[in-house]
């Protein structure tokens, strides 16, 4: 019998396979979609304005469901309803892929099929934090975390690295299509996923269960002052990089530059997975809240020293160090909430997270308008850091686990 490492130890359990098999799928997916999806609108409207419609019809839906997914998470099946969600974006993506490959001028139905793509995510990602707990014993935790993030960021990297390849030799269609497959497949691997809803004590209507939610959101001050914070701090990253670090690049280090500066996040990402996986810190959130000191230092490099070279090692740095939070965050949670709360709370934390980004994109054009680019980028990175470097201050934060 093979004998795994200790960080290997959660691959042990059959459900924790399914559920890192599917989700690398999907992931993989994800990562053909974002390219494929783009090609496929601007080859069947050449419109930038129909591209974003479809985008944010997606974008939009997912963001006001994440509280009703959280809900569902809570209430039904898990396993189930992780299935059922997958099988729903594949169906979608599919559609998506028909319309395409038919050259059918119907970009509402586009948007239509977007939103619900977006709405079979709203349900599943809450579950992501939810169901490694039902497959987990307590020790395995933080590894099992690790490792579900490792190879999500992996086949992600991987699909939007043949994305393009995809697209030059199949055409856009095609490449929608492998999307739509992987959530079947994806799917297929989530069915035999044994995860049933928590034990309730006693039947609630829909509104109980969300105040309920929110009610453990509020009390929790270690919970929701990371939430707030990162919500500000997002918020100055969509904002500094996401919208003027592409203008900026521009005009100093030049786009294949920043296209390798760029790279150097979800690189990161993958290292700060496999950093994750060794470390077991005695103060996991202490820990995880001092790895965030280098991501608004994203903004302060770009507005201070737009040099290629600094900016790839902040950058890799910036994603070492945001993936370390991550697993030490998810963990946190899955330790410090109950198991019957758990999809709830975290929906509020990645509605939190997802309503800053479209937010810091709006400021973009105005606050650079008026205070210039590379001072935008330096007040970004400055307010950024300065909410994340206040958590420390909260008692809870620096507790041990």
């Amino acid at each position: 019998m093979t004998v795994l490492p200790s960080s290997l130890a959660p691959l042990r359990e059959p459900g924790f396979r399914r559920l890192v098999t599917g989700t690398a799928i999907s992931r993989f997916g994800n990562g053909l979609a974002g390219v494929a999806l783009a090609f496929a609108v601007l080859d069947l409207t050449g419109s930038i304005a129909q591209l974003g419609v479809v985008v944010a019809a997606r974008s939009i839906t997912n963001v006001a469901l994440l509280l009703v997914g959280g809900v569902l998470a809570d209430r039904l099946p898990r396993g189930l309803l992780l299935s059922g969600s997958s099988v729903l974006s594949g169906a979608a993506q599919l559609g998506a892929a028909a319309i395409v490959a038919a050259r059918l001028d119907l970009v509402w139905l586009l948007a239509l099929l977007a939103a619900l793509n977006g709405a079979a995510s709203a349900v599943s990602q809450p579950l992501a934090t939810a169901l490694v707990p039902q497959t987990l014993p307590a020790p395995l935790l933080q590894p099992g975390n690790a490792l579900a993030r490792i190879s999500g960021n992996l086949t992600s990297l991987l699909g939007t690295a043949v994305a393009g390849l995809v697209v030059a030799f199949a055409g856009s269609a095609a490449a929608v299509a492998v999307d739509g497959v992987t959530f079947l497949l994806a799917a297929a691997a989530w069915a035999g996923l044994r995860a049933p809803a928590p034990d309730r004590e006693q039947a609630s209507s829909f509104v109980q269960d969300l105040a309920e939610g929110w009610t453990a959101f509020r009390t929790r001050r270690w919970l929701w002052t990371v939430v707030a914070a990162f919500t500000l701090s997002n918020c100055c990253y969509a904002c500094a990089v996401l919208v003027l670090g592409p203008v900026h690049a521009d005009s100093t280090i030049g786009r294949p530059a920043w296209g390798l500066v760029q790279a150097a996040l979800p690189a990161g990402l993958v290292l700060g997975g496999l950093v994750a996986l060794r470390l077991h810190p005695r103060r996991p959130l202490l820990v995880g809240m001092l790895c965030t000191v280098p991501f608004p230092l994203l903004a302060l490099a770009l507005g201070v020293a737009p040099v290629t070279a600094v900016l790839v090692v902040v950058f890799l740095v910036a994603g070492i160090g945001a993936e370390v939070f991550e697993v030490l965050w998810q963990t946190t949670m899955q330790q410090r909430v109950p198991a019957e709360l758990l999809a709830r709370v975290s929906s509020y934390d990645l509605l939190g997270s997802f309503v800053a980004i479209p937010l810091g994109q709006l400021l973009a054009a105005p606050l650079a308008g008026a205070i210039g680019v590379r001072p935008s980028m330096i007040v970004a990175g400055a307010v950024g850091g300065a909410a994340l470097l206040a958590c420390l201050l909260v008692r809870e934060v620096r507790a041990p686990a």
